[in-house]
């Protein structure tokens, strides 16, 4: 008897006419709208392959019946096993692309694999000086993710790696979130990391996300080569500053200027703290507040107090498109407060990471705030993601991050 093709043996989802095009030129995507027929006893996260409405091959990829994204693509070549060995090429081209792109000399914190910008939907890790902090989003991943670990020891070659499934989104594939643990190598505390020469404290067991912003590394740059030309009595104010990683490039940059950072978390104001001890600025020399930063900023423009820089940078307001509207209110509150909290001149930073929402939706809406303040604004700058987060071309709305740089008059 003629043995099997993988092909043959992979259930298989017809898509409708039409809806095949866009999976043809690259995107990562097959929504549930999209699917003409598909097969009954596919467990959520198995393998598939994608036909067009004559049959013909498309792509492989994974499948969750249960989900608005039914099918992630992992491949567009018929009969590619979907294994330990496929999943090793796609951590070397990732790795790759970070030695390329970033200088591990100087920085030894950054996003390893973002996701489908990186080919491998569902998986997020981070690299912390050989410590890999590892986030698996979906059930697809989730039943690629021993392989996917044995990938990254053996291309990485690690010292740790930490699984971080303590994800409300994972709820979306049906699965629960889970307890952080070390699942290679040994790990205990906190560890210091170097970014653009600078250092860092990191909790990648507790911290938020997997224990680092990675995607505002030249944000931060940017930040610091402003504050450098600052005269002595300058102030920057670091809304939502988690570990103050802005306000640290900036004391950095300047000795002269004086940060006040803000956040809800007491422990994140510690470890604030402790990273300016770590990069030798005196710490009396600047202020930490725990407080809800919009209330802060009120309380301290109603006196009437304004900073040379103004950096604003929330969490996510909308975790998905439900969320839109109201979230797109609460940045435009945020623009609002901020403007009011810049000096004549002076430079207001506002960030957004609501994948929700795009670029334009977001200037849009700092836009029309900034012309209710009686005030001016010019946008000096636009960021999106860092040579760490690729984007598939194909698939911008894989991007999250906003970040738009303003000269208030």
């Amino acid at each position: 008897m003629k043995e099997q093709t993988l092909s043959e043996r992979l259930p298989r989802v017809s898509i409708k006419k039409g809806r095949e095009w866009h999976i043809r030129r690259g995107h990562p995507w097959l929504f549930s709208g999209g699917i003409s027929q598909a097969p009954s006893k596919v467990l959520p996260g198995g393998i598939v392959e994608l036909l067009d409405i004559d049959g013909k091959y498309v792509a492989t990829g994974y499948f969750n019946a249960n989900c608005d994204i039914a099918v992630r693509i992992l491949s567009r070549k018929q009969g590619e096993k979907i294994d330990k060995t496929f999943l090793t090429e796609r951590v070397k081209a990732a790795w790759a692309l970070r030695q390329q792109c970033i200088n591990i000399g100087e920085t030894n914190v950054f996003r390893l694999v973002n996701a489908e910008g990186d080919f491998l939907p569902g998986f997020i890790v981070d690299y912390y000086d050989r410590v890999l902090s590892v986030q698996s989003h979906t059930a697809g991943s989730d039943r690629l993710l021993d392989d996917f670990i044995e990938s990254l020891r053996d291309v990485i070659e690690p010292r740790a790696i930490i699984l971080r499934n303590d994800l409300a989104v994972r709820k979306r594939e049906g699965l629960e979130p889970e307890e952080p643990r070390v699942v290679h190598g040994s790990f205990e505390g906190k560890i210091q990391v170097k970014e653009n020469g600078h250092t860092f404290l990191v909790d990648p067991l507790s911290g938020q996300k997997t224990g680092f912003f990675t995607d505002q590394r030249d944000k931060r740059l940017a930040i610091a080569e402003i504050v450098r030309r600052l005269p002595e009595g300058c102030s920057l104010f670091n809304g939502f500053c988690y570990t103050a990683g802005f306000s640290v490039y900036a004391a950095s940059a300047n000795w002269k200027v004086r940060t006040i950072n803000v956040d809800e978390s007491e422990r994140a104001l510690d470890e604030a703290r402790a990273n300016f001890q770590l990069n030798g600025i005196e710490e009396e020399k600047h202020e930490f507040h725990c407080a809800d930063v919009f209330s802060f900023l009120e309380s301290s423009t109603a006196r009437g107090l304004t900073h040379e820089v103004v950096i604003l940078d929330p969490p996510a307001f909308a975790k998905s498109a439900k969320d839109k509207a109201k979230a797109l209110k609460a940045y435009a509150r945020m623009t609002r407060l901020g403007v009011a909290a810049t000096a004549q001149e002076g430079i207001l930073v506002l960030c957004s990471c609501s994948g929700a929402i795009d670029l334009q939706e977001f200037l849009a809406t700092v836009s029309e705030a900034v012309g209710h303040s009686a005030r001016s604004a010019q946008v000096i700058q636009t960021f999106q993601h860092g040579s760490d987060h690729p984007i598939n071309l194909i698939a911008p709305e894989g991007g999250y991050l906003k970040v738009v740089f303003l000269r208030v008059s």
